[in-house]
């Protein structure tokens, strides 16, 4: 009687990366497509109000004098030339173009996939369970890398194109490889940050149920005394930014608070990494002066791994001024290229199951939401009476359309075809009909909808290629 050879190590991490990546994957698709749309969701809403995505922007003064009566701001950068005024944490219903003072309606419906790469339109609940699948990529991360650990040397090697499957198998191989400190970095962030609130949520109901805020207020630390208070010419904040800017010039502000005759200036410094929660200095308007500052320096290590979750996962980078653009352009690439990877991976695994339930609800959600992501950006610049309602629709329908279709990729080059059309279609309207020059969001729209063609010409090509005389090595993998 012959006896099973018991699995080895290898091969069953294999079997475990292969059922959680088919378990896990459209999950980590939606959360890799709509991360790297909040990457973008700046210029996007920019783009979508029909304002500059860039250009000089007005005296501060100005700029402020458009709601004087706001008691919080945020203040425009380089990279989102916006001010927007809010009444108290979380309440900002006012947004002005910082370069021509324009009004930026800030629901736009670009930010509705933010809203679901947060929290899938649940509230904190929602995003908490967003957080979980930050530890299924760590556990896809760890078998992964396990299973490809003496295929390292191939990471040299671009993608063989011999056959789709081979060339599919060698992308997230290489893919996964590659980016593997920035999927890390993706996994960890995402996963604490929602575990983080609610850590911080739990205790202050704890704690200090009355006032459950001073958990926060806690970690954020007190104001701490100048030694030398700085003079300011005005009792302005225009003039207290100005004075700031000057006597500490590797402060960078982005948001101004007013409590009373006070004013806190949020901000980040170079090279510290942190946010503007956490590093401000108050402006007492009576004196006229800088009189306090709050400086995360002071705090202990776990307090400071803390503050770093929120900006190394958004991509975040103003602290780091000098390569701040750079950095945000590699975390997208890294980002859109985690999202290829998960693609890949359910590529392959649906590839033996083109026929299946499973293969075409997989398919019916990941095509679905490009295209209904497509047919917003098609769509958005002709009707302003856009619903959240109407984009889970599209998505429904596609969803819905795959599961009738019996054959899974019939309906997946259906969906790349009508994403790419649309693509172009949004960026002929913005470039050609549109009052805006040239912008990032029109590169993103002209290639992309390439993109997605030459993927659909490459996949059909291939696809249709005779299989040839392949190694061993292509055969296991292919068969």
């Amino acid at each position: 009687m012959k006896h099973k050879q018991p699995l080895s190590l290898t091969r069953r991490l294999n079997q475990l990366h292969r059922s959680a990546g088919a378990l896990f994957g459209v999950f980590l698709f939606v959360i890799f497509f709509t991360g790297c749309w909040s990457l973008g969701s700046d210029a996007l809403r920019l783009w979508g109000n029909n304002v500059p995505l860039s250009g000089k922007l007005l005296p501060l003064e100005q700029l402020l004098a458009l709601q004087p009566s706001a008691t919080m701001i945020q203040l425009p950068e380089q990279h989102n030339p916006v001010i927007t005024f809010c009444q108290s944490m979380g309440k900002c219903e006012l947004s002005y173009s910082a370069i021509n003072g324009e009004l930026v309606v800030l629901d736009s419906p670009t930010m509705w996939l933010v809203t679901l790469h947060k929290n899938l339109f649940m509230g904190f609940p929602g995003r908490i369970f967003i957080s979980l699948f930050g530890f299924a990529l760590v556990v896809l991360l760890i078998t992964g890398l396990v299973i490809q650990r003496r295929r390292i040397a191939t990471m040299l090697h671009l993608p063989r194109t011999t056959h789709l499957k081979v060339l599919l198998h060698d992308l997230h191989s290489w893919l996964g490889l590659w980016c593997y400190p920035w999927l890390v970095l993706f996994a960890f962030t995402g996963a604490l940050s929602g575990l983080g609130a609610l850590g911080t949520v739990s205790l202050g109901e704890r704690a200090a149920p009355d006032n459950p805020h001073i958990i926060m207020k806690t970690l954020m630390g007190e104001f701490e005394p100048l030694k030398t208070p700085v003079s300011v010419a005005e009792s302005s904040i225009t003039a207290a930014v100005s004075a700031l800017q000057q006597t500490v010039p590797s402060f960078i502000p982005q948001t101004l608070f007013k409590q009373g005759d006070t004013w806190v200036i949020g901000g980040v410094r170079d090279g510290q990494l942190s946010t503007s929660n956490f590093e401000q200095y108050q402006f007492d308007s009576k004196k006229r002066q800088l009189v306090a500052v709050r400086d995360s320096a002071q705090q202990g290590f776990w307090t400071r791994a803390f503050i770093a979750i929120q900006p190394l996962h958004y991509g975040q980078y103003q602290w780091l001024p000098k390569v701040s653009n750079t950095l945000s352009y590699l975390h997208f690439i890294a980002g859109l290229s985690g999202l290829i990877l998960v693609s890949v991976g359910l590529a392959m695994w649906c590839w033996k199951r083109m026929h299946s339930l499973a293969a075409r609800f997989i398919v019916g959600c990941c095509g679905g939401l490009l295209l209904s992501a497509c047919v917003l950006l098609a769509v958005m610049p002709w009707f302003t009476a856009l619903l959240p309602i109407h984009f889970f629709m599209v998505w429904g329908i596609a969803c819905i359309a795959s599961l009738l279709c019996k054959n899974a990729q019939f309906s997946l080059m259906i969906s790349l075809f009508l994403s790419a059309i649309l693509l172009l279609l949004a960026f002929i309207a913005s470039y050609l009909f549109g009052s805006l020059p040239f912008s990032r969001i029109n590169l993103v729209l002209l290639c992309g909808g390439i993109g997605l063609l030459l993927i659909l010409f490459g996949c059909r090509k291939l696809s249709c290629t005779a299989k040839r005389a392949r190694s061993g090595y292509e055969r296991s993998i292919t068969e």
